[in-house]
């Protein structure tokens, strides 16, 4: 059995593709949420979520350009910002996908318990197995396997960080970017295979650093 785990897409459909081309093996595809905003192709983006059957999670990015969409916008006017140019691009099936997306998702595989959902508390960590119950929640859902993961996603800094040796949380990075702080511009994202966790740092022409978007954007549209 083999896990793809990714994050943070944010409208960034050639980085999404290089990823699934990469990973065409896997049998299960999971996202943290953050589809959109902050790119260019959010459109391209909800189809190829929805296309390749991607489980996900809503993310703050998702309900921000929800948001911008239900209220609205005037089309004499250039986009003022990514939100704004998103909500602009999505048609209503997309958003509506967007809406229906949960907060977080228990499931199992390979005698893991996961819980996937978009972020813990800002960009906290979860530091003590006194906060990882608490977030987890639903006890039942690790009867009979005694080993949990949560997977979150926001910080777009891969890892995985052991609690103890049953317990542990997963970030997979991001797909779209990542932070302006950040050495490397490679896409990043997990995989899971036979219970066996690896983060990838994938190198492909499509690569973009923060900064580089939002020059791009200022290109295009000034501002942002």
């Amino acid at each position: 059995m083999k896990l793809l785990l990714i994050s943070d897409i944010h409208s960034n459909i050639h980085a999404l593709d290089a990823v699934l081309e990469a990973e065409r093996d896997s049998d299960f595809i999971y996202c943290t949420g953050d589809l959109v905003d902050v790119g260019f192709h959010p459109q391209e983006v909800v189809n190829r979520v929805r296309e390749k059957g991607i489980i996900c999670v809503q993310g703050n990015h998702d309900l921000h350009v929800i948001h911008k969409h239900e209220e609205g916008w005037d089309d004499r006017t250039r986009p003022e910002n990514f939100r704004d140019l998103n909500a602009r691009q999505l048609d209503a099936g997309a958003i509506g996908f967007l809406k229906q997306l949960p907060q977080r998702l228990y499931f199992a595989h390979d005698g893991v318990s996961y819980l996937l959902e978009h972020l813990y508390r800002g960009y906290e960590l979860i530091r003590t197995m006194v906060e990882f119950d608490a977030f987890w929640g639903d006890r039942s859902m690790a009867e009979g396997t005694g080993r949990r993961a949560i997977i979150l996603g926001h910080t777009h800094h891969p890892g995985i960080f052991w609690m103890r040796d049953d317990a542990c949380w997963i970030n997979p990075g991001s797909v779209g970017y990542n932070r302006p702080g950040d050495p490397s511009i490679a896409t990043r994202y997990i995989t899971v295979t036979d219970g066996k966790a690896r983060i990838h740092h994938l190198h492909h022409a499509h690569t973009r650093s923060r900064v580089e978007i939002g020059e791009e954007f200022k290109r295009r549209f000034g501002g942002e």
